[in-house]
C-alpha cells in the first residue's frame, strides 16, 4: 500500500504542467523504500505502513521527490537541462529528509530513535581508547586499544 495518495502528489504537481491520472506504484515502491531507508536511522519506521500511519512530513517529502521524478520523466525529452521546478522541488524535499534525519525538523508526536547505532564510539563514551582503560571504574574495557599520550 503506498504512503501518499494521489491527491498528495497532485497537490505538489505544476497546474497545466503534470495531472497525475493515478500513481506509478513502481517508481513510487522505490521512492518510499529510499526515503523510509534514510529516516530509518533517526525513527523507528516500521510502523509507517499506511497514509494514517505515516507521519505528514514524511508523506509530504515522499509525494515531492515522486512529483520531482514524474515531472523528469514526462518532460525529459523536452528540456535541455534539468527542469527548474522538478530540480527545486527535489532540493526542497532532500532539505526536508535531511532536516527529519539530523533532527532540526521535528515529527510531531514522535521521538527519534533511542539506537545509537551509526554513532561512532571514541572517547570519552568508549574508554577503550583512555590512556589508562578502565581507570574511570570500567574494568570489562582490558587495556586501552591506542593512545596518543604514549612515545614508541
Amino acid at each position: 500500500m503506498s504512503l501518499i495518495t494521489i491527491q498528495d502528489a497532485q497537490g505538489w504537481a505544476a497546474t497545466g504542467k503534470l495531472t497525475l491520472g493515478s500513481l506509478d506504484e513502481s517508481l513510487l515502491d522505490q521512492i518510499e523504500a529510499e526515503v523510509l531507508g534514510r529516516i530509518a536511522a533517526t525513527y523507528d519506521v516500521s510502523t509507517w505502513l499506511t497514509t494514517t500511519t505515516t507521519p505528514r512530513l514524511v508523506r509530504v517529502a515522499i509525494a515531492k521527490m515522486y512529483v520531482a521524478f514524474m515531472y523528469r520523466k514526462v518532460y525529459s525529452e523536452d528540456e535541455d537541462g534539468s527542469p527548474s521546478f522538478a530540480y527545486q522541488l527535489q532540493l526542497n524535499a532532500e532539505m526536508l529528509i535531511k532536516g527529519i534525519i539530523d533532527t532540526t525538523i521535528t515529527l510531531p508526536g514522535i521521538s527519534p530513535s533511542s539506537s545509537s547505532a551509526g554513532q561512532p564510539g571514541f572517547y570519552p563514551t568508549d574508554l577503550s581508547s583512555s590512556l589508562c582503560a578502565g581507570e574511570w571504574g570500567d574494568n570489562s574495557l582490558g587495556d586501552a586499544k591506542f593512545s596518543m599520550g604514549k612515545v614508541f
